[in-house]
Formats: C-alpha cells, structure tokens, sequence
C-alpha cells in the first residue's frame, strides 16, 4: 500500500513539473523573490521558469560572525520536485548574520541560463531573549549620514563634508561594513563617490570639493573684516544610497539600507584678515610688516618668494632665489627672510593665504632696489635735443640751441632686454587732460620710447633761467624762448614715473620716482633731472 501511494506522489509531481511550457520557449532561469528568516531558519522563495528536468541549484550560507561555511544545498533535476521554489535552510543560530549566496542554472535548447545572487541577512533572536532588546537597535538604520560644511583645522566652508556613522552598536556588527555611494549632480556631469566604514571604526568623513561663486563684502574698523555669501555654481545636489556588506572568501554579501538627496544650500561665513603694510631689507634680510587683529583659526600661512633680478629668472631651481612658507598665527606680524644679496634687484612676492573658515588669498609683488646703487635696474632714462624742425640734432652738429628741441627716451637696460617693462607717467608739468598721462611696455621688440608729448621747456626754463635752451626771462613766471610763444613757467617741474616688470608671467612694482634736480651738461646735453635715482 505504501509503495502505491509513493508510485502515485511521483505521478503527480512529474504531471505538475509537465504545465512548464516546452523547452522551445524558455528563456531565464529561476531567481531570488524573497528571503525570510526565523530564529533558526533562512528561508528563501525564489521563481520557477523552465521545467525541473535541466535545472541546477546551488546554495551556499555562511555565517559571517564567525566566518565558517554552513553545509551547501545542492540539488539538481528531479531532487528539485519538492523544494523546488522554496528553499528552508535549518539549524541556525538565532541573532546572527548570515550570507546566503544562491546560483541557479538552467540549459535549454543548447543554451545555458545562469543567476547568482548573495543577501546578507540576520537571523531573530530567540524566544528566550526579550525581542525588544534587539528591536531597540535593529529596528533603527544600522547607519546614518549627515552632510555639514566644513570648518577648522583648515577646513573650509566653501566645500562639503559628509560623515558615514554607525548607529548599530559594535556587538551587532562583528565582520560588517557600511558602505555609501555618493553622487554629486552637477550642471553638465556627475562626480561618484564611495565611502565605506569597518565595523571597528565608528565614523568616517569625506570632504567633497565644489566650486563655487563668492559674493564678498568688506568691513575696515579697526581690523579688516570680510563676509562671504557662498553660493554653489553648478553642483547643486547629492544623493547617496547605503548598504551593509559582509565580504568574505570570493563573496561579497549585501544588505541594502536606503537612499536619500540633499540640496546644497548657500552658506555664510566671516572672517578676519591679515593687513600687508611695508616691507625694509637690511644686511640681505627683508622683512615684511603685516598687522592682524581678531579670531585667530592657527591655519593661515604666508609664502615669500624673492627672485634674483635678472638672473634668477634662467633656471627653475637657481639658488640665489629664495622661497619661504610660514605658518601665521595672530601673535605674528612680522615675515624674516635671510640671506639675499644686498646688491641685487629682486622680484619678491608676499602672499597670504587663509584656509578657514572659507580659501582666500592675496599677494603684493614688488621690486626691491640695492641701496648703494652698484646694480644697474632694468628702466634707464635719456635726455636728448632734435631741431625744432623735428630733424634729429647731435650737440656737436653746431646748429643754435636756440632751435633744438629737448625731449626724453625710456629705454630698457641691456641686461633686462628679455622682459617686459610697463610704465606709467605721471601728468608733466601742469599737463591736464585724458593725454596728460603716458602708458606704455618696453619688450625685447620695442626697448625704447620717445615721449614726444611732453613740453620740457617750462620745466627747464622754470628751475634753471639761464640754462642754455632758455631765452629772456620776462618776469617770475615767463620766459622769451625762440621758436615758442606764450611759455609759462610750471609749478611742478618734476618727472614721476612707476615701472612695472613682468617676471615669469607675474607683474611686480618698482617704486615710484620723482627726479626734481635740473642741471645741463653742455658737452653731454643731459638733465639730471631725467638721471635714475
């Protein structure tokens, strides 16, 4: 009687496992629905595509607390009439995670359909065990992520720090990881980032840079005082999604947690600033005077790099250059650096950088000058006469110094024929205009410029009557000049000056000169005026 009831359950089984559709039309393989667990059971549904006959089952389950295999389920063909669909995996241990990798394989018409799929999943607790002692933590995220502006330690506020945290105690995480992809939405792309935390740390950060716009406002009372509105200029949101995972052997088991975006807002920040005031060099030590008040963050530095003129320029590394970092705390208003040579021209910058609480920076660039004057500086000065008829006169042509006309030229010295020069001259004169003022560039293609513009009589005429350019002197404040009429005596017969040297793509200052002297060689016909000081 038994074995007619056996014969019979073959019979229905194998009528049940013929409703599949024939093997012409399959196409997939069974899959993963769902996987359920009970204190000590794992119990996995999956789909059933395709008959029994070909199908090929393979589930591995490891407990990944203590990292041992727990025995496979390994079934094949008519062995899957029973189970086939749910899978109950027994003799678990309760409160315990587990992987649970499960491959599929199913062949039909000479084709071969394969899944392989892995879940991390954690068994309940025993009955024995209060069931509100675990759902105190495992009915919460495992873990949590927030997104702050950085700030201190040089951190700035312009970018985004996000911090992965563990909310599920350490006893419940033993050989887990929380991992979370991050992606940054921009305007025209995407950034990706992965940050994963190890069940033995509690908290990691990432700082996420992005570029912004700056909308800065200036406050001077007795400090320097700026508010920055920080606005994102094309990243403008992120999303993350997060998981656990159990890597262990060739598996890499996953728990998917959530996924969530956040828009990124403006943000306002203030800060104080160091003040650059002047700078002395003295036995080859130049010292840069700075002023600061207020909060002080610790994290601002000032770098100085001064660059031996015109030398210092041929090589990258020349070792009569001198650059130095320093760090800027607000008790320091004072930047030494050592060893320059005193008889040399050097470019030198000076700039500040704060990092915190958002980047700024700023620089001064300028030309430092030997004291005694042995180098020769890269502007040069000439005097000149042409006749009044705009032909060009030698001193020694014998023609009458009543009919020359004097005028200036600014050249480059030889030495300096590779760079650019700017300069800029001041109004000459009592000059008055939108032409009073002369700006122009020496280069190695132009080195010289006549300044044709300028009226040298008056200035001549005016501190020196009886300069041989000069005619009868009228009274106080005119002269009788041949070849000019209604010549007035100026107020301000000084020529000023500023050059502007460009240096390895960067423009430093020279100082300003004022040259007041007049006096005339009659064998050279220079003015001392027009002398570099």
């Amino acid at each position: 009687m038994a074995i007619c009831l056996f014969y019979l359950l073959i019979l229905l089984i194998v009528s049940f496992a013929q409703e599949y559709p024939t093997p012409g039309t399959i196409a997939g393989v069974d899959t993963v629905e769902t996987v359920d667990v009970t204190p000590t059971q794992i119990i996995i549904t999956t789909t059933k595509v395709g008959p029994v006959e070909h199908l090929h089952v393979f589930i591995d389950v490891v407990d990944v607390e203590n990292g041992i295999h727990i025995p496979p389920t390994n079934l094949s063909g008519l062995l899957l009439l029973i189970t086939r669909g749910r899978y109950t995996i027994n003799f678990l241990r309760p409160s315990t995670w587990y992987g649970v990798a499960f491959y599929s394989e199913q062949k039909a018409n000479d084709e071969v359909h394969t899944s392989f799929e892995e879940r991390l999943v954690r068994t309940l607790p025993s009955p024995e065990v209060p069931l509100q002692t675990e759902d105190k933590y495992l009915q919460k995220q495992p873990v949590e992520i927030t997104t702050t502006r950085s700030s201190g330690n040089g951190k700035s506020v312009e970018n985004l720090l996000i911090t992965l945290k563990w909310l599920l105690p350490e006893d419940y995480r033993t050989n887990l990881q929380a991992v979370a992809n991050m992606s940054l939405n921009c305007k025209d792309h995407v950034r990706f980032k992965t940050l994963k935390l190890a069940d033995e740390e509690s908290a990691k950060a990432v700082e996420v840079k992005l570029e912004n716009m700056f909308e800065i406002t200036e406050k001077r009372n007795i400090s320097r005082h700026i508010i920055a509105n920080i606005l994102p200029k094309s990243c403008h949101r992120i999303c993350w999604t997060t998981k656990l995972i159990a890597p262990f052997e060739h598996h890499n088991f996953e728990k998917q947690i959530g996924k969530d975006c956040k828009e990124i807002a403006p943000v306002t920040a203030e800060a104080t600033l160091r003040d650059y005031l002047s700078y002395e060099i003295s036995h080859g030590d130049l010292t840069i005077h700075t002023n600061v008040s207020g909060n002080d963050d610790g994290d601002d530095f000032v770098t100085i790099e001064a660059i031996q003129l015109p030398e210092g320029i041929e090589t990258k590394h020349n070792q009569s250059n001198k650059i130095e970092k320093f760090s800027a705390p607000g008790t320091t208003n004072d930047f030494v650096v050592h060893g320059l040579d005193a008889n040399k021209w050097y470019a030198v910058q000076y700039n500040y950088t704060k990092r915190s609480p958002f980047l700024y920076s700023e620089s001064e660039r300028f030309i430092i000058e030997p004291k005694n004057g042995a180098t020769k500086g890269p502007l040069k000065i000439r005097f000149e006469t042409k006749d009044a008829n705009d032909s060009f006169s030698n001193s020694s042509s014998g023609n009458s110094t009543s009919q020359l006309k004097p005028y200036i030229v600014l050249f480059t010295d030889p030495a300096y024929k590779e760079f650019r020069i700017g300069v800029d001259v001041d109004p000459f004169c009592d000059a008055k205009g939108p032409n009073a003022s002369h700006h122009f560039w020496l280069t190695s293609q132009n080195p010289q410029k006549e300044l044709k513009d300028l009226d040298l009589i008056p200035a001549i005429c005016g501190a020196k009557p009886e300069h041989s350019l000069c005619g009868n002197k009228m009274d106080d404040s005119s002269h009788v000049v041949p070849g000019v009429t209604n010549m007035t005596v100026c107020s301000s017969p000084n020529l000023c000056y500023t050059g502007n040297i460009e240096v390895n793509g960067k423009i430093y200052a020279m100082r300003k000169r004022c040259n007041p002297k007049l006096t005339r060689n009659e064998n050279q016909m220079q003015c001392d005026i027009f002398v570099q000081q």
